[in-house]
């Protein structure tokens, strides 16, 4: 049994626009799709413990990171806006009320 994302409840239109702003953020080359190399120099790397002790490179820890986005059938790398949508949609169903959720977003992603 695959989880169906349509069984969540529906965003509403706040929630929606701080996750593209968020997704925006991240995507510097602006063609709807977030790549390790939109997030150099967006997301630092320096503070990651994996990276810090060694045991990662930073392309290392910018693909673990790609990957909580990723859709988990089709690991490539790439994070859509619409898989970014997806993560997100679950993150919200936890999250009662707007207001809740849109700073938790501004907070997560300084915008």
């Amino acid at each position: 049994n695959s989880v169906n994302i349509s069984l969540q409840p529906p965003m509403s239109n706040a929630r929606k626009e701080i996750i593209m702003q968020a997704f925006q953020k991240l995507d510097k080359t602006g063609d709807g799709v977030v790549t390790i190399e939109d997030l150099r120099g967006v997301y630092n790397v320096k503070y990651h413990p994996k990276y810090k002790n060694g045991d990662w490179t930073e392309d290392q820890v910018f693909r673990a990171f790609l990957e909580n986005f990723d859709s988990p059938y089709d690991k490539d790398g790439k994070v859509t806006t619409e898989e970014f949508m997806n993560y997100y949609a679950g993150v919200s169903a936890s999250i009662d009320t707007d207001i809740y959720f849109i700073i938790m977003m501004k907070n997560a992603w300084k915008l």
